[in-house]
């Protein structure tokens, strides 16, 4: 079968990503940043999802990925997962989540993909943190439909602003 997530090892992520850190803290202090945020409630998980389909273009899939730590969850967790999700989130687990290896969490990020994970962070359900390498940016989860994004240089930032605001979105 072919999974919507690819895994790559840990090295190779590190070997590729160069805006990575632990906490949303550390990335405030060590990165520029901005926030994403809808200009208006209505429809922002698909913009969102647009958005999102948008840097993928961009940046290729040789030069995107995502974190995604659904292996490390218990079992009674992931059941918790399962239970609050809509019918179509629940078939993409049951088809392409169930053979996800226990210590991988790294994977080259599918353009099909996006909507399933983007939907499980904008509805606060799983937090995933999207990384796009061609063009450097790392954006990390969600907190109440705004999305943390960060850049090694401010220069990035103009291009991703353009982007975000064709898709509705702000950059504070």
């Amino acid at each position: 079968m072919n999974y919507l997530l690819q895994p790559i090892s840990e090295e190779k992520f590190k070997e590729k990503v160069t805006i990575r850190f632990n906490n949303i803290n550390e990335g405030l202090s060590r990165f520029e940043n901005f926030m994403l945020e809808s200009k208006n409630k209505e429809n922002s998980e698909a913009k969102f999802i647009v958005f999102m389909e948008k840097l993928f273009e961009l940046n290729g899939e040789e030069n995107s990925y995502v974190d995604f730590y659904f292996s490390r969850l218990e079992e009674n967790d992931k059941k918790n997962l399962f239970e609050s999700l809509n019918d179509e989130d629940k078939e993409v687990i049951k088809r392409h989540c169930s053979e996800i290896k226990d210590e991988t969490i790294f994977f080259r990020l599918s353009k099909e993909a996006i909507p399933f994970i983007t939907r499980l962070s904008t509805r606060e359900v799983f937090f995933s943190t999207f990384y796009f390498t061609k063009l450097p940016c790392t954006i990390w989860g969600n907190y109440n439909l705004k999305f943390p994004i960060f850049f090694n240089h401010k220069d990035m930032m103009e291009k991703y602003k353009e982007i975000a605001g064709q898709c509705g979105i702000e950059m504070n």
